[in-house]
């Protein structure tokens, strides 16, 4: 600040005392100091008296912009009022111009990502040419964990992958109820919180497999972007909800009522271009509309003991079956000689026509499997090699921690109760140390409800 020398050392005791003051005499100023130091002066304190010659000298010397507090000797007190309010009033020009550089740089920030919002559409446009134009995203298999929910409520999923080009989601409901109108709304949510609803599309899998399909009328569009799952229940009854593994980043756990791991949902995601089919299930595997079936997903512990009924003749190395209380699942563990085959035996299941077994490679280190399912009509298969013309169609090579589902249609009518085979081998020709198959569950599809009979 500069000072005029005319003003007694008491009025500069008043101003705050980091302020660096300037002394300089009426008649002139230092034009070497004025260069130097142009454009950081607060202010001039000058004597009342003296006020138009200083305004005078300041505007000759380049600096008529610099305020000019004048000094009252009759009223010393006004010094502080005056230069709060020069403090002020600069305060207000700082805050107003900080306010206008963020607009500006707001407004560039908009209009670049636009641009770059653009680029990437055209981008991912040429991208998919030269791409498969359907793809199979993301797949949580069943693990064989049952969660229900009531009416009223919501489950958020949210999911490792962007939401462009999403256009059906597969859900796992292992427990269809007759009436199909399940007052289950289905949506993906992007980052903005706009909700897009799918819509249920019968695609003749779900009695058999229990994988109900939902479907965009068209693919998402737009920039990649973070995107959740949301499921809406308003039905009547309790749902059966699939879900899969534990995620290991509980971000991504299924949350909401009736949520309470730490699993992920059982879903199949699907992205694909405009006018492209997705793939459904295998003709085998699908079934006309048919309200008489009925869908029950049986855990390992309500059904009966497994007992080892076939090893290959020549096996020496270690082969057992067992119920693993701690997993809730069926153990098979192979030979390298050959595939082996449990069996529980006399189970009821009337009218049986699918049978889907919740499979999985139990141990990190366990070699690569094959594991299938079958079912006969109680007692009425040996032990001569013929069960394997009873099994359905084989998971092969199913890796270390992998999970997958085994099916089986029949090959001749059951009427009431069955023999259930379940079997192991290894896809390659290696020691079979720690090959770990589980069969973590059962899906059934009957034409009796098993809660409404006696067995």
């Amino acid at each position: 600040m500069l000072a005029d020398t005319d003003l007694d050392d008491s009025f500069r005791q008043l101003l705050p005392p980091h302020l660096q003051v300037v002394a300089a005499p009426t008649d002139g100023l230092d034009n070497a100091l004025v260069a130097e130091t142009a454009g950081t002066w607060l202010a001039a304190l000058v004597d009342f008296a003296n006020r138009a010659t200083w305004r005078e000298r300041l505007t000759a010397s380049g600096m008529a912009n610099v305020p000019i507090i004048a000094v009252d000797r009759d009223a010393p007190e006004r010094l502080s009022q005056d230069l709060l309010e020069l403090l002020s009033a600069r305060l207000g020009r700082y805050q107003q111009a900080m306010g206008e550089t963020r607009a500006a740089a707001a407004l560039l920030r908009r209009e670049n990502l636009s641009d770059k919002t653009r680029f990437r559409e055209i981008e991912s446009f040429l991208y998919t040419l030269g791409n498969p134009q359907v793809a199979q995203t993301l797949s949580w298999q069943p693990s064989g964990l049952i969660r229900r929910i009531e009416g009223d409520a919501t489950i958020i999923q949210k999911l490792p992958i962007n939401a462009v080009s999403i256009s059906v989601v597969d859900l796992w409901l292992p427990e269809l109820p007759r009436n199909r109108d399940l007052g289950l709304t289905v949506s993906i949510i992007d980052a903005g919180g706009v909700a897009h609803e799918l819509t249920e599309a019968y695609a003749g899998q779900e009695t058999q497999t229990g994988w109900v399909r939902f479907t965009l009328a068209k693919p998402l569009g737009g920039d990649a972007r973070n995107c959740m799952l949301m499921l809406r229940y308003a039905g009547r009854a309790s749902v059966a909800i699939g879900m899969g593994p534990r995620a290991p980043d509980p971000r991504f756990s299924a949350k909401g009522e009736g949520m309470e791991g730490d699993e992920v949902m059982a879903l199949r995601v699907w992205k694909a271009v405009a006018g492209a089919a997705i793939p459904d299930e295998p003709m085998i595997l699908q079934a006309a509309r048919n309200d008489q079936s009925h869908a029950r997903f049986l855990s390992p512990g309500a059904l009966p003991a497994p007992e080892l009924f076939s090893k290959p003749a020549s096996a020496t190395d270690y082969v057992t079956v067992d119920y693993w209380a701690a997993e809730d699942a069926v153990m098979v563990h192979p030979s390298r000689f050959g595939p082996v085959c449990a069996v529980l035996r006399d189970v009821w299941l009337p009218q049986l026509t699918h049978l889907t077994a919740v499979v999985n490679v139990g141990h990190p280190l366990a070699p690569s499997l094959n594991l299938a399912v079958g079912v006969a009509p109680a007692g009425t298969v040996g032990r001569d090699g013929i069960w394997q013309s009873h099994m359905g169609w084989w998971v092969h090579g199913l890796p270390a921690h992998g999970w997958a589902q085994a099916h089986c249609v029949p090959p001749e009518a059951i009427a009431d109760r069955v023999d259930i085979f379940l079997a192991v081998s290894l896809t390659h020709d290696v020691p079979n140390d720690l090959g770990w198959g589980l069969f973590r569950g059962l899906r059934v599809v009957t034409g009796v409800p098993l809660d409404d009979q006696d067995e």
